[in-house]
């Protein structure tokens, strides 16, 4: 049986495949041309050995459904015998005639990427087809692997399912077999960033990570990550506990990193926050390790 994921958002493909391959599988990891640097397959595993079972496609982004020829996709999915996709994946299967055997939404994919949107005359009908597209290849997927989650993605989901059959199960996130944490010392040698989390570590007697997307929002939007939430409640423990040994590692990511680096400095807890840059999964997973 030979598998294909494809689309790599969160590298959660990237870890379902190496626990396929693991189990005896033929699975491949198949990366479309919108993916992020920090979720590239190298951003989370030490060795080159993905490049063995991964694969680049010229399409799968919202930019060039229309350009992309029927054939292409065809060609590129065809010796497969499961098909499991994420994001534009279900709107370009849909123009294939490809049915989507799989379909793991990790959120933009089902709430912004069905929603058509205003923008220039050039791009206007190239986001009609795709957002057209993705709400009839959601309704054709044969299953949606979804656990039960909050009520905004839950009533997208009855909104575009079809009939599609839906598996609950919890997916993982991480390959945990290479962060075991006897091989910590390796990885803060193997990374780029691991010898100054070690640092943080070694000054301090209590250590937080946050390594989430900086994206306030509103409550009406999934993608509202509680940003505020967590610094007033920072703001709140370094009173209350008195600590003058305490850091909170933060991550310049997402377009409201401004705003929290705003209310760090009204709240004047700038001395207890420490600004990293965006990174990759192997190096967040020394941190992760280190608290």
């Amino acid at each position: 049986m030979k598998v294909a994921l494809i689309g790599n958002m969160n590298n959660n493909h990237f870890a379902i495949v190496r626990y396929l391959r693991d189990m005896g599988v033929d699975a491949y990891l198949l990366l479309t041309d919108g993916e992020r640097d920090h979720f590239h397959p190298s951003a989370d595993t030490f060795d080159t050995t993905y490049m063995q079972y991964t694969k680049q496609l010229t399409w799968g982004s919202g930019l060039n459904i229309l350009s992309t020829s029927c054939y292409q996709i065809k060609h590129d999915l065809s010796g497969y015998d499961i098909l499991v996709g994420c994001g534009y994946v279900p709107a370009y299967c849909q123009k294939a005639g490809i049915n989507l055997d799989i379909f793991i939404p990790y959120g933009a994919d089902i709430w912004d990427g069905t929603k058509h949107k205003i923008t220039s005359p050039k791009k206007q009908l190239n986001d009609f087809i795709l957002k057209l597209m993705q709400k009839k290849g959601l309704a054709n997927c044969k299953v949606w692997h979804m656990a039960l989650t909050d009520k905004m993605y839950e009533k997208q989901y009855q909104k575009f399912k079809g009939n599609s059959h839906r598996w609950l199960e919890g997916l993982p996130m991480v390959y945990s077999p290479i962060y075991k944490k006897e091989n910590l010392e390796k990885m803060i040698n193997s990374t780029h960033w691991g010898h100054e989390f070690l640092k943080i570590r070694n000054q301090t007697e209590f250590m937080v990570v946050s390594h989430m997307r900086h994206y306030w929002g509103e409550k009406s939007d999934p993608n509202s990550k509680g940003n505020d939430i967590l610094i007033n409640g920072w703001k709140q423990f370094l009173t209350q506990s008195k600590s003058n040994s305490a850091i909170l590692i933060l991550t310049e990511y997402g377009k409201d990193v401004y705003k929290s680096k705003a209310l760090i400095k009204k709240l004047e807890i700038e001395n207890s926050v420490k600004w990293m840059p965006k990174m990759t999964r192997k190096d967040i997973m020394v941190a992760l390790l280190l608290c």
